[in-house]
């Protein structure tokens, strides 16, 4: 991948998933949105108040509806969301998802290869639960409406002289209501042996393995020192 200061050609998209959810997610063949996944998510590591907002927000420009009515995807690993969940593992915050990041696996493919697909899609500068987030459809806009040395950055937190990083950090690109497995890159896990587990999910269900990685540095950690098997 060719690195510049503006936007990486090609633009990779990262979505992450928990690993109790790939069978289903093999089954259909395609990752649906949140507002249409049903029983395909077996494990949500969502918030709950999160969730409810994105299925709230409006997205103003083609094909419209509501942002929970999209598959979503962030630009670069080690989101805000990410984040979230790692705190909350490491704190035991009740009534959030526990499980920490470990079982997580990011799916990745390209800005250009949904383009190509000639899927709907609409991107945003940032967190499309929050209100102050524009939203575009444009490809040639992209690389103007997206913070890219941000989301090059390890540190990422709001400071007083921008208290917007946060939020701009968690851009996105979103795919209209469904998102075809052929046009995965391949995927990310932060160990071998989540990667083992993945390989045994794809030969259960009776497909050829995508290209996989193992890239800890995608994710924050596991500081509880709980991983499960």
């Amino acid at each position: 991948m060719a690195e510049t200061f503006g936007q990486p050609k090609p633009t990779l998209i990262l979505h992450f998933t928990h690993i109790d959810n790939l069978p289903g997610i093999l089954k259909a063949d395609r990752l649906f949105s949140d507002s249409s996944v049903g029983p395909q998510l077996a494990t949500n590591v969502g918030a709950v108040e999160i969730k409810a907002r994105r299925r709230e927000r409006r997205v103003p420009c083609p094909p419209g509806g509501f942002v929970a009515d999209y598959v979503p995807f962030y630009f670069a690993p080690r989101s805000p969301m990410m984040y979230r969940i790692m705190c909350d593992h490491r704190d035991g915050k009740p009534g959030r998802y526990p499980g920490g990041e470990d079982p997580l696996v990011y799916l990745v493919s390209s800005v250009e290869r949904v383009h190509a697909a000639g899927l709907r899609w609409v991107a945003s500068d940032g967190n499309c639960a929050v209100g102050l987030t524009t939203f575009s459809t444009e490809l040639d806009e992209l690389s103007a409406l997206v913070d890219w040395p941000l989301l090059r950055a390890e540190v990422w937190k709001d400071i007083p002289d921008d208290m917007d990083r946060v939020r701009r950090r968690a851009a996105e690109f979103l795919v209209h209501r469904e998102f075809p497995l052929d046009l995965l890159l391949g995927y990310v896990v932060r160990t071998t042996e989540r990667q083992e587990q993945v390989r045994r999910v794809f030969r259960d269900a009776g497909m050829i393995e995508p290209y996989g990685r193992v890239r800890p540095g995608w994710y924050y950690g596991n500081p509880r020192g709980e991983v499960r098997r």
